[in-house]
């Protein structure tokens, strides 16, 4: 696992904002993060931020849909594979393992979109005034 370089890094960051919809600003306060964070890490001429860290990302995740798996691999280098041994290795069973082995990447990538889809509104019910979810 090595993190991506500097301006890797930044293309990748950029990359995830344009997905997220959100402006600078928006992803930096969903981060928990003062309003021109992201800005400074896209920045080269200002001074190395701390790069956002797991709690970061996973409040990213929240707040864009982007799966906190992905964040992790696209802006920390950590492959989704190394998680999904340590997860069996813990005795976390994965459902459906196996059954999408068949599937092209592209079906993949569309099962799992419905399922951040699907865990995306589980998230949010009850949030929806007049909702009891």
């Amino acid at each position: 696992m090595v993190p991506p370089a500097d301006g890797e890094f930044r293309d990748r960051l950029r990359e995830v904002l344009r997905r997220s919809g959100l402006s600078m600003r928006a992803l930096s306060a969903a981060m928990g993060r003062d309003p021109g964070y992201v800005a400074a890490l896209l920045d080269p001429t200002r001074p190395s931020r701390a790069r956002p860290t797991p709690a970061d990302l996973l409040a990213a995740s929240d707040a864009t849909g982007i799966p906190f798996v992905e964040l992790l691999e696209t802006l920390w280098g950590i492959e989704r594979a190394r998680l999904v041994d340590e997860l069996r290795s813990l005795g976390v069973g994965l459902s459906g393992e196996g059954r999408l082995d068949r599937l092209s990447e592209a079906e993949r990538r569309e099962v799992g979109d419905f399922a951040n889809f699907l865990a995306s509104r589980g998230r949010h019910r009850g949030r929806r005034p007049g909702h009891s979810g």
